[in-house]
């Protein structure tokens, strides 16, 4: 299996504008910044104060725009595109953001709230499609025609691409994987359903899970990588609830690659753990022909992908 690809070694399509990504997380906020030649000659990162409000969190995002903008030389005096990606949507008749595990930030009109800071507009993206798009142009789904790609991190999302454009839906809710039911009798999830892929498999709801079966406060990622028998049996679970989520997926979209991504995404021998359970399980088929694989472009295809974006959205490609 192949590791991470080298951030700096990414080469963007030509383009006759410079643009700034940022990547608004529930614990990461990054931002980077392309040159017109298509070359990443920034990038950065701190953690998201999402415990100190909505002003701080935009403070911290004006902090390393400066910085990426400065970056830019010259080449940031004239236009200059702007992408953001962050969980959640915009409301299409509010302008308003919605359904972000952020949750200080839902009821923002996020686009003004973010451009009235950085002096800039700026065209915001739920932040899995932008690690689908990124994954999907210029990571582990390129030369791949339809893309669902997957974020297991602090929630659950996903986001999918067709010939190379993100495919969002009338409802803009293409790819809101995390918050399907397959226990109504389950967890209760923040979103006011019960049972939610969110609840069972995200890195918020492993820790819940496990407080509630152990009583033990810890991260997903020390419950996945101990040995115990306990820890082996819940790591069990975990998989096959990914594999009847996928399940869904691959019975409904057929996708020509599914992309894992997120911090648990690194699971060792998750992907092949996946394409093993999906085997055998699907409609009159004996194997998953849908090659499951671990992203390229590590923790930074957010921030790549609302790049991409902007410059889809608001500047031409060379």
């Amino acid at each position: 299996m192949e590791g991470p690809q080298n951030v700096a070694s990414i080469r963007f399509p030509s383009s006759t504008l410079p643009a700034i990504g940022i990547d608004l997380g529930g614990t990461k906020t990054e931002v980077a910044a392309v040159d017109s030649t298509g070359r990443v000659c920034f990038r950065e990162r701190c953690a998201t104060p999402a415990e100190e409000g909505p002003e701080a969190i935009r403070q911290a995002i004006v902090v390393l725009f400066v910085a990426a903008r400065a970056s830019l030389g010259s080449e940031a005096q004239g236009p200059l595109l702007v992408g953001m990606g962050t969980p959640g949507s915009i409301d299409l008749d509010s302008g308003l953001l919605r359904n972000s595990n952020t949750l200080c930030l839902n009821g923002l009109r996020l686009e003004e709230w973010i451009s009235t800071a950085i002096g800039r507009a700026v065209v915001v993206e739920n932040d899995a499609n932008c690690f689908a798009l990124a994954e999907a142009t210029l990571g582990a789904g390129r030369g791949s025609r339809v893309v669902f790609g997957v974020i297991l991190g602090t929630g659950c999302g996903a986001g999918l691409v067709v010939d190379g454009q993100l495919h969002v839906g009338p409802n803009r809710l293409a790819g809101e994987w995390g918050h399907l039911s397959i226990d109504p009798a389950g967890p209760l999830c923040w979103c006011g359903q019960r049972g939610c892929l969110e609840t069972l498999v995200s890195g918020g709801g492993l820790a819940a899970r496990w407080l509630e079966q152990t009583g033990e406060r810890v991260s997903a990622k020390s419950i996945l990588s101990n040995e115990g028998e306990e820890n082996r049996r819940f790591t069990d679970r975990w998989i096959g609830h990914l594999c009847r989520g996928l399940k869904g997926v691959v019975q409904t979209i057929d996708p020509d690659a599914i992309v894992l991504g997120g911090g648990l995404s690194n699971h060792p021998g998750l992907a092949e753990a996946i394409g093993r359970g999906l085997a055998g399980t699907l409609f009159g088929a004996k194997d998953c022909r849908t090659p499951v694989l671990v992203n390229r472009l590590g923790d930074s295809a957010g921030v790549l992908g609302a790049v991409l974006r902007a410059r889809r959205d608001r500047g031409p490609e060379g």
